[in-house]
């Protein structure tokens, strides 16, 4: 083979790998920016999190100071009720 055969070819072959090279970093900087963004994503996605089971325990705590408000005006008007009922039933009223 004539050495301005293979003087071209390995050129050819220097070139290609090149351009293969700057592609992959291309594609590497690309994936970069994407796993920026998305780190971005999840920070935000933990803070939101964060603010919604801070809403929630809030609400729960709400939920149990409610309910225990309505257990006892319930014992309130069963004792009462009783009381009324007892009376009707005896003919006191």
């Amino acid at each position: 083979m004539p050495s301005s055969n293979v003087a071209d070819e390995q050129d050819q072959r220097g070139r290609t790998s090149s351009m293969l090279l700057w592609s992959r970093i291309t594609e590497l900087e690309d994936f970069q920016q994407k796993l920026g963004k998305m780190e971005d994503l999840l920070i935000e996605l933990a803070q939101l999190h964060h603010d919604i089971a801070a809403r929630v325990r809030e609400d729960m705590n709400v939920v149990v100071e409610t309910a225990t408000e309505g257990t006892e005006l319930r014992k309130n008007v069963d004792v009462s009720f009783s009381m009324v009922l007892g009376k009707v039933i005896r003919g006191k009223m």
